[in-house]
């Protein structure tokens, strides 16, 4: 009886802990980001990912670690939050997979990484292929324009 009244508990402790509608093999997870040119990021993700996902704008954010407004490729300022209103927009980035596995993608911003300047790529509701819905992040990575 002990040990069924443990099992429930984990069962449970492990239901809360996992975001809704997803399990912890369900989430892609950022594995790595590299500057590719002046205007280009290489996103690597630790699984494949669903191509309209991994393509979405709207699942990437990019914030500026030294300025509370931002400028340049950055959506969010040092202390700002991460929102529907101040995710990647197509007006300023274009994503496509950079192979067939589907776990690298590339971000082409419409202008230059800024030399120097810290930022960090937070990125959110991105799923494995076939996988549940997902309103959590994916991870995040602190990055400096070369």
């Amino acid at each position: 009886m002990m040990k069924i009244a443990i099992a429930c508990m984990l069962a449970m402790l492990f239901a809360i802990a996992l975001p809704h509608d997803a399990s912890a093999e369900t989430i892609p997870m950022l594995k790595d980001v590299q500057q590719l040119s002046a205007n280009q990021l290489k996103v690597t993700y630790d699984q494949p990912v669903d191509g309209t996902k991994g393509t979405t704008p709207a699942n990437y954010w990019i914030q500026s670690m030294s300025e509370t407004m931002p400028t340049g490729i950055a959506t969010l300022g040092m202390n700002d939050s991460v929102g529907p209103g101040n995710a990647l927009t197509a007006d300023r980035v274009t994503i496509t997979s950079a192979d067939t596995s589907s776990t690298s993608f590339i971000l082409t911003f419409k202008q230059p990484i800024q030399t120097g300047k810290s930022y960090k790529l937070i990125i959110c509701y991105v799923t494995a292929p076939n996988a549940p819905p997902y309103s959590g992040d994916n991870g995040s990575r602190v990055f400096v324009g070369k």
